[in-house]
């Protein structure tokens, strides 16, 4: 039985290990701790066990880094969110001499084509999209000092975040038999 510290730093530990050799690695690193505790001290044991778990933590973030798909998601969505306020710039500047407040109108179909490449290009990337447009529309709307009406404002917190949803969900629509 190993002490309850071994067992949560094992724990932790384990979440930095990749899936394919978490089992074997773990083992390896209980069969030495175990090893140790009975040869030497369960201290001195445990002196190594932590020395191989912290040495290991550069190589292994490292591996987690380059194998997350998590970043490459994120740079797709942040890209898109840039396209989406390139756009924005052109729709305000296409409808500005009609109505101002047509482009929240006239963006919706823009931002679900831009979702769509995103998610076409990175799966998921579109989710994170509408979720960084609703992060950025509720900054805005809290800390900004312009006088809009309250259905305007409303209507962004809709159409960013789902139009960028729906354009996520054309790709698999198009994959539907």
């Amino acid at each position: 039985m190993h002490p309850p510290i071994v067992r949560v730093m094992t724990w932790i530990f384990s979440w930095l290990v990749p899936k394919d050799v978490r089992e074997a690695l773990i083992g390896d690193l209980m069969e030495g701790y175990a090893r140790r505790a009975k040869v030497h001290s369960s201290s001195a044991a445990f002196r190594w066990y932590l020395w191989q778990i912290f040495a290991s933590m550069p190589s292994l973030l490292w591996t987690r880094l380059t194998r997350a798909v998590w970043l490459s998601t994120l740079a797709v969505a942040v890209l898109g969110y840039f396209a989406v306020g390139v756009a924005q710039i052109g729709v305000r500047w296409a409808v500005l001499p009609v109505n101002s407040r047509l482009d929240v109108i006239a963006i919706f179909p823009v931002v679900v084509v831009i979702g769509y490449l995103a998610e076409r290009l990175r799966r998921r990337s579109a989710l994170v999209l509408g979720a960084m447009m609703l992060v950025a529309i509720t900054a805005m709307t809290l800390w900004a000092t312009e006088t809009a009406p309250l259905w305007y404002r409303a209507a962004w917190f809709f159409v960013g975040p789902v139009a960028a949803f729906i354009g996520g969900r054309l790709p698999l629509l198009r994959r539907a038999p």
